[in-house]
């Protein structure tokens, strides 16, 4: 039985996508996880963000998971620095994540193919239209100003460790042009945690590869969660 045909009902899932996404690319992922997706809020910095999701995640009942998506991975430490989370899944993002300042005065600047090249920017392969169109319809539906801003407190975000990190496992796109290996690697070391690759995929492995994806998830923080549970 493949890990995304168990029941998920004993650990809840909630997502944190990255910056200026509405969670979109997320759908099968999500779907197969019965996660709830919370898009990261417009705030000025990503404490700032973690104060304003917290209630939100902390209404999920335990055990739960939260999985972070670039920004939404650095949302998700600090949110396990406020509230019980038992256990974390990060995926394309390191302990910190650089953002060129050219990188920012080309959003900045809002080109009118802005989006169409971000959508493409992030997938192994930039010739996957299908991929490409879930990705644009994600930008779009929260527009420019607000990806402006997550990129900047994503640039100025420095994390602290987590004095005790919960069980982390990071997940890693083989392609991922924006987040290098050496990245992810020290986010896990950071954490305590298990980096896992995952083939074919860049900085969206959730919706380049979702069964994959999903596969690890369960076999790795959805079974240390249940591990941790009392027997009766």
């Amino acid at each position: 039985m493949r890990a995304h045909d168990q029941p998920s009902d004993e650990v809840r899932y909630v997502v944190l996508p990255g910056a200026g996404s509405a969670g979109l690319p997320w759908e099968i992922a999500a779907g197969q996880l019965e996660a709830d997706v919370l898009p990261v809020p417009d705030e000025p910095d990503v404490a700032s963000m973690a104060v304003a999701i917290e209630p939100a995640i902390g209404a999920v009942s335990r055990p739960r998971v939260v999985v972070g998506t670039s920004l939404g991975a650095m949302v998700a430490l600090e949110v396990a620095r406020r509230i019980d989370v038992d256990a974390l899944v990060l995926i394309a993002a390191g302990f910190g994540i650089s953002v060129a300042d050219s990188v920012l005065d080309w959003v900045a600047s809002n080109p009118p193919d802005l989006f169409e090249k971000m959508a493409r920017i992030g997938l192994a392969d930039r010739s996957d239209e299908p991929l490409a169109a879930v990705r644009l319809a994600d930008f779009t539906a929260r527009g420019q100003p607000l990806l402006l801003n997550h990129l900047r407190a994503l640039a100025a975000y420095r994390p602290v460790p987590l004095e005790h990190p919960p069980p982390t496992f990071v997940l890693w796109g083989e392609h991922d042009r924006g987040v290098p290996l050496a990245a992810h690697a020290e986010l896990a070391l950071r954490c305590h945690g298990v980096l896992i690759p995952i083939q074919d995929a860049g900085h969206a492995p959730f919706l380049e590869r979702p069964d994959e994806t999903v596969d690890w998830i369960r076999a790795t923080a959805g079974r240390a969660v249940l591990s941790a549970m009392p027997t009766t």
